[in-house]
């Protein structure tokens, strides 16, 4: 098999966007690497169509991100690798974005995979962390998914939500950002910022409520995901 690295270390938003990336070649018949940072690893868990590399912890430059891919590109140099994809966007090179295209689309762009297949994420489900996770956070009956925390640790102003809030909390060392497919799949309503947890969201779309609201995200500007799926009421 042809062996393809993937560079976007992270964030875990962004892993989760170029996931269907990573699948979509493994279809074709390569075997995927992916470097990431320690922390992120266990994201990957649920993920048998790639192989995660963990980096070093060694601090290249003051942006973690750039550090990231330089190691990244080390790694790819070193090893024998038939194809890359640098997805990330960041690091000694100039930026491969185009100013017709928003960062969604230069990642499918360069890795050569049609757009719409990022809503089509697809993991190996463990039932059993699911579940105890809707037995945990879920109520009875109709809800609502908030996440209304931005990428930057910042809360966002909530609108009116007449159902009970069920919030995506920190996730435990024994369950990933996957394991909440129950709990948000079997929402009535979705209210998120654009994050990680949207980024899987995105990627699940099509098996959600219809009422999927994006929030403003504060102090980081306004929504940039040109995804249809979602309802802009309150940006």
């Amino acid at each position: 098999m042809p062996k393809l690295m993937i560079i976007q270390p992270g964030a875990v938003g962004d892993i989760i966007l170029c996931l269907p990336i990573a699948k979509y070649w493994a279809n074709q018949g390569h075997e995927v690497f992916w470097p990431v940072r320690k922390n992120f690893i266990k994201h990957f868990e649920h993920i048998d169509y790639v192989v995660p590399i963990i980096l070093n912890e060694e601090v290249i430059d003051s942006d973690w991100l750039r550090s990231d891919v330089i190691k990244c590109l080390r790694i790819y140099e070193d090893q024998n690798f038939e194809y890359g994809l640098n997805l990330a966007d960041r690091g000694p090179h100039s930026t491969a974005q185009k100013p017709t295209e928003n960062f969604e689309q230069a990642k499918y762009r360069l890795s050569s995979v049609p757009f719409y297949e990022k809503h089509h994420l697809e993991w190996t489900r463990n039932k059993d962390k699911e579940e105890y996770i809707y037995n945990k956070y879920a109520t009875e009956g109709s809800y609502a998914f908030v996440h209304d925390t931005s990428s930057h640790n910042e809360k966002t102003e909530l609108p009116n939500i007449s159902l009970p809030i069920v919030r995506c909390e920190d996730f435990s060392p024994d369950y990933n950002i996957f394991d909440w497919y129950t709990v948000i799949s079997s929402a009535d309503e979705i209210y998120v910022t654009e994050s990680s947890i949207w980024a899987f969201c995105d990627g699940i779309v099509n098996d959600l409520s219809e009422n999927c609201y994006l929030l403003p995200r504060e102090k980081m500007g306004n929504m940039t995901t040109i995804s249809e799926h979602w309802n802009r009421k309150y940006l």
